[in-house]
């Protein structure tokens, strides 16, 4: 039986061409620090990493590639920002499908959470929404729900905050690879994405991408050696060293490296829509299942969640993959206010999420499950 994964919203399947020989020569041939020796080998690592951030300021629009920092993950990125700048008793701005790892450090801090309402389709309705933001702290929205895949109005969401003085810090899991943008133009004072999703990097690392003025307002999540200034024993205050203590994920970032080298978003934007409208077109007219979200393909990114009417969604998930090999995530997804927002709360949904590799043959697989399934 043929697999067809459909779980890249998780972590992306297949990787970029390239990314794991990157990663394997740098440790056969390879595999010294950076800042921690002068030697040939480690200037040239050294370079790879300089030319990765680079790569990420041009591809989103960074204002400088000293602000682009390498982190351990999406959630660590997330965490550096949250508790950062924001302290107990702060009050914090979010949507209304945010993923845990915004959330819980948000509880963890004691900070008042206060989330923007949304509208019946899963879209954060900006008219509901206070007209005085000033008492906002700070505030973290989702780019793209990982629940439905809706594209959520950070664009706009970003003049209003701004009037107010507001920071905006963008959850990118979702849409860093899937399609261009800009940080700049969208306005946003810090976005994390992961590499293991859309820019179909390896897992292990993650980027926060950050103007210099909100920079300088963070306090460093974790402080420790970082090859510069070693005779103080204070954490330098210069860029990216203030906010990159340890030692890197440098296998990660080579293999980021590969993978970016490669990517069109535009080319990756234009597969995704014709997948998403051809399977949305082939289940509009299936009695039994719900979709989440508006059903028009330009509005999502490639992440659909269905909720089976008549059948339990955790069987579903299970026969999809146990008699059609198609791999799904069932459940909250790390989400369970977005849950809440769309009335699938408990019981989650079936999640199917596409990457640049998915084909129009496995989309038709996947209809042709679900129509016998449903």
């Amino acid at each position: 039986m043929k697999i067809i994964y459909m779980d890249n919203a998780a972590t992306s399947f297949p990787k970029a061409d390239g990314v794991s020989d990157a990663m394997k020569r740098f440790l056969d041939e390879e595999c010294t620090n950076v800042g921690r020796g002068s030697y040939l080998r480690a200037q040239d690592a050294g370079l790879s990493v300089i030319e990765t951030r680079e790569r990420i300021r041009d591809l989103f629009d960074c204002p400088d590639a000293k602000h682009v920092i390498f982190t351990g993950g999406m959630t660590v990125s997330l965490n550096a920002v949250i508790k950062g700048y924001v302290r107990r008793g702060d009050c914090v701005l979010v949507s209304s499908f945010e993923h845990n790892s915004v959330i819980r450090p948000l509880v963890q801090i004691g900070a008042e959470i206060v989330r923007i309402p949304a509208n019946e389709k899963g879209v954060s309705d900006l008219n509901r929404l206070s007209e005085d933001l000033s008492p906002f702290r700070l505030c973290v929205h989702t780019f793209a729900s990982n629940v439905s895949g809706m594209i959520q109005p950070v664009e706009e969401l970003a003049v209003r905050l701004r009037r107010a003085g507001v920071p905006l810090c963008i959850d990118a899991a979702q849409t860093a690879g899937h399609f261009p943008f800009s940080m700049q133009r969208i306005g946003a004072d810090a976005v994390c994405m992961p590499a293991h999703k859309g820019l179909l990097g390896p897992q292990g690392l993650g980027i926060l991408c950050l103007t210099p003025t909100f920079a300088d307002r963070l306090d460093p999540l974790i402080s420790g050696g970082t090859g510069s200034v070693s005779d103080s024993e204070r954490i330098p205050n210069f860029y990216p060293d203030r906010l990159e203590a340890g030692t890197l994920n440098l296998p990660g970032i080579i293999g980021l490296k590969a993978a970016l080298e490669q990517a069109d978003f535009k080319a990756r934007r234009a597969h995704e829509v014709v997948l998403i409208a051809r399977f949305l077109h082939a289940i509009e007219d299936m009695p039994h299942i719900r979709l989440l979200g508006y059903p028009e393909a330009d509005r999502r990114v490639g992440v659909i969640s269905l909720d089976f009417l008549r059948r339990d969604n955790g069987e579903i998930s299970y026969r999809l993959e146990n008699e059609y090999g198609i791999l799904t995530r069932c459940g909250l997804h790390c989400a369970p206010d977005a849950h809440r927002a769309f009335g699938t709360f408990p019981k989650g949904t079936v999640r199917f999420s596409f990457s640049p590799a998915t084909t129009k043959e496995e989309v038709d697989s996947a209809v042709e499950a679900i129509t016998a399934l449903s």
